[in-house]
C-alpha cells in the first residue's frame, strides 16, 4: 500500500485552515487534477463526499470524511472502483506565533492493472504541490 506524510506551516488560524479542507465542493478552484467533487451527506460531524480527479487517467471515489474542528479531519474509502483503500487525514496544531502545522497522510491500494505511476502520482508526486496550493489558498483568504 502506497503511504506517504508530509507537513507544513500555514501562516493562518487552525480555524480558516480547518474551513478550507472541509470546504470541498471548492476544491476545483485551486486543486487543478480535481475535476469534481460533490458532498452526498453532511450529518454532525460526518460527511459523505464524491471526487473525481484526473491525473494519467480519470479516478472516482468516495469517502467518508470525519471532522474534528479545528484539528483535523480523517477518512476511509467508501467507494470506488479503482481502489481498494484510501485511509488518511489532516492533523493540525497551534503554533505559538498562531500559525497552523498542517501534516498531511494518506495510504492508498489501487485496484487490478491500473499503472504504477498513478498510485506514485497520487501519493507521492502531487503531495508537496498540493500542500502548497492549500497554504497558498488559506493564507490568500481575506481575515
Amino acid at each position: 500500500m502506497p503511504k506517504a506524510e508530509k507537513d507544513i506551516v500555514i501562516e493562518a488560524p487552525m480555524e480558516r485552515v480547518f474551513d478550507v479542507i472541509t470546504d470541498y465542493e471548492r476544491y476545483t478552484e485551486f486543486l487543478p487534477d480535481m475535476k469534481a467533487v460533490r458532498v452526498l451527506s453532511r450529518r454532525d460531524n460526518i460527511a459523505v463526499v464524491s471526487f473525481e480527479l484526473e491525473l494519467i487517467m480519470r479516478i472516482s471515489y468516495t469517502l467518508r470524511l470525519t471532522e474534528e474542528r479545528p484539528s483535523g479531519v480523517v477518512w476511509s474509502l467508501e467507494q470506488a472502483k479503482m481502489m481498494r483503500d484510501n485511509v488518511g487525514g489532516w492533523a493540525l496544531v497551534a503554533t505559538p506565533e498562531g500559525h497552523t502545522h498542517a501534516t498531511y497522510g494518506i495510504e492508498l491500494t489501487l485496484r487490478g492493472l491500473i499503472p504504477k505511476s498513478v498510485s506514485t502520482r497520487l501519493v507521492g508526486q502531487t503531495l508537496p504541490e498540493t500542500l502548497q496550493r492549500f497554504k497558498r489558498r488559506v493564507e490568500g483568504m481575506a481575515v
